[in-house]
């Protein structure tokens, strides 16, 4: 499989229950659907689903909200739907690029798909036979709340999730098409609105810059180390980079884009993020911080790790060449479902009988 090519034509998924909002009228995406295609088909199901005289499900416990069968309230999945190893995308198109990736279901099976209205689509199934899921989680630190404590909530034993993202690159080594694995972890930029409310603190900082945080240490490894192996088939593996990473609370102002209408007081901030912690940040983006702060509460429940492809130069302003993204995404995505199968977890199911006698049911044999 040269070139980050699919080790086989892209499958239409498996759907999870219609109480998930995911439809028992429609296929999904078919082997052979471009990812504009199938973008188009979920906007087109959602829509379906919206204006169907349906009733809502009935959910239970204000503190963690589950309907009857079990489905977590945002991503709509249960247990037995979700695998202990997770790579988290942005996007859905990279999620369905990324699922024709996994192995081919036995007897002629689909892919497991679970797509909530909320709009969060899980894959699952196993990558050289591991069970693994793929979660399109969208952008931003509450999406990634949803997407890790809803998937903490239904699965036994210990979890790792990756996260393959896109950032900007902040300086060089760091440049547009560049893989940086946050291998030294991630600080978190806040935008403080007490700044800007015409008080008395005037001299008051816009914008902290919050501790970093640190990724799993042999995850991060596996990560790099199989990026590099990978890239080095393409005869790129120089465009893979450890570094630091930061994370925003916004693509705007916390991550200094200037001159856009507002009172934003933040053209200074990425020279502050350059200059500190030794030069060593190379990736802004909005995602991995809080990730690798909920593993870090998990009590050792969670290892996480998290790299970016980089689609910005914020030193040259410059852009990628968007033909160069499908590539990248799926050599990467690659390399990272191989490091989640080989990083151990203590407890975690590892076929398809030990999910059925885990959890009463599985959808990844």
């Amino acid at each position: 499989r040269q070139g980050g090519a699919p080790r086989r034509a892209p499958a239409p998924p498996r759907r999870c229950a219609p109480a998930c909002a995911a439809h028992a009228r429609h296929t999904g995406r078919g082997r052979g659907m471009s990812a504009s295609q199938a973008q188009a088909q979920e906007l087109e199901q959602a829509q379906e689903r919206e204006s169907a005289p349906q009733g809502k499900a009935q959910f239970l416990d204000a503190n963690f909200p589950m309907d009857a069968e079990g489905r977590t309230y945002h991503l709509g999945f249960k247990r037995g739907e979700v695998a202990n190893r997770i790579l988290s995308v942005g996007d859905l198109g990279r999620a369905s690029k990324l699922m024709a990736l996994l192995d081919e279901p036995p007897d002629g099976k689909e892919v497991f798909r679970c797509h909530s209205n909320r709009n969060f689509t899980t894959f699952s199934g196993t990558f050289n036979g591991v069970p693994v899921s793929i979660i399109s989680t969208m952008m931003g630190f509450p999406n990634m709340d949803f997407v890790v404590r809803e998937a903490r909530a239904v699965v036994e034993g210990q979890m790792a999730f990756a996260r393959l993202g896109t950032c900007g690159a902040l300086q060089r080594p760091a440049e547009c098409g560049c893989i940086i694995v946050a291998s030294k972890g991630s600080v978190k930029v806040l935008r403080d609105p007490d700044a800007f409310d015409g008080g008395e603190d005037g001299e008051r900082p816009a914008y902290r810059i919050a501790k970093p945080v640190p990724a799993d240490a042999q995850l991060s490894q596996l990560i790099l180390d199989n990026l590099r192996a990978k890239f080095k088939e393409l005869h790129d593996d120089e465009m893979v980079l450890p570094g630091m990473n930061a994370s925003a609370d916004s693509f705007y102002s916390s991550q200094g884009r200037v001159g856009l209408g507002f009172d934003d007081r933040n053209e200074e901030l990425v020279d502050r993020l350059v200059d500190s912690h030794d030069g060593s940040i190379l990736s802004l983006e909005m995602e991995t911080f809080h990730l690798l702060d909920l593993a870090r509460c998990s009590r050792g429940t969670v290892v996480a790790a998290s790299a970016a492809i980089a689609l910005a130069d914020r030193w040259s302003n410059e852009f990628i060449d968007v033909s160069r993204i499908e590539l990248l995404e799926l050599a990467a995505g690659e390399a990272i479902l191989r490091s989640l199968t080989e990083r151990p977890l203590d407890g975690a199911p590892q076929s398809d009988e030990d999910f059925l006698q885990l959890y009463g049911h599985s959808v990844f044999g």
